[in-house]
């Protein structure tokens, strides 16, 4: 589409997509490791939590699971990722300090400066798993502001279950054709899109790339490039 007057609304992934989560579980999990005598283990654990919590979170959006806090969810595939590595030895107040990285999380460094220049021409929007105290410590720590922020807390599960994008759209009445849904996740982006969702994919290290067979309305290699695309 060469015609962005058309959107109105842009509607953002936040986890991966504005905030570096990989890098920040990484850099938090080294330090814990380190000061506890297993530097060597940390790349090993951060993936063990990873995909602990990808497959949780991925249960609750299927209805496989009952809803929980993402905080709750952290906390618990964190104790049994330690477990599954025999050799660590974590203390509770530890296994505390890092099931709170979620509050934590660092945003890439063009996020900020982008959410800030698109607000003269959109109305932007956070739509998250994320729990709201998350988002709510993360943003205002990397200095991410929005003119909304919704998480799937708010109807009890989690994308791409239809019914998280379909929160977006019901409480700010929202025209999906002319919104867009911006994300580093191929998935995220092609449930969005089943829900009227125009599209934009963002690049960010470290995620998954789109298949061959994905289309997208916009694809950009990070947030500064898709404000330029955005804002001419």
């Amino acid at each position: 589409m060469s015609d962005h007057s058309v959107f109105n609304t842009i509607v953002f992934d936040i986890i991966g997509t504005v905030v570096d989560e990989h890098g920040s579980v990484l850099a938090e999990t080294t330090e814990v490791l380190a000061r506890n005598g297993f530097p060597d283990r940390s790349a090993r654990l951060c993936a063990e939590w990873t995909a602990r919590l990808d497959r949780a979170v991925g249960d609750v959006a299927a209805g496989r699971s009952d809803w929980e806090p993402n905080d709750v969810l952290r906390r618990r595939t964190l104790a049994a990722a330690v477990d599954s590595i025999p050799e660590l030895d974590l203390d509770r107040a530890d296994r505390e300090d890092l099931a709170g990285v979620g509050h934590r999380l660092r945003p890439w460094p063009d996020s900020a400066p982008a959410l800030s220049a698109l607000q003269g021409s959109f109305t932007v929007v956070a739509l998250s798993n994320g729990d709201l105290g998350q988002l709510a410590d993360f943003s205002a720590a990397g200095g991410l502001s929005w003119h909304c922020v919704l998480s799937g807390s708010m109807v009890k599960s989690a994308k791409p279950n239809p019914v998280v994008y379909q929160l977006a759209i019901d409480t700010l009445q929202l025209d999906p054709g002319r919104t867009l849904f911006v994300a580093c996740h191929p998935w995220d982006l092609r449930a969005a899109a089943l829900q009227g969702f125009r599209t934009a994919y963002v690049h960010r290290p470290g995620e998954a790339r789109p298949a061959e067979s994905d289309r997208f309305d916009l694809s950009a290699t990070d947030l500064t490039d898709l404000m330029e695309q955005l804002i001419r």
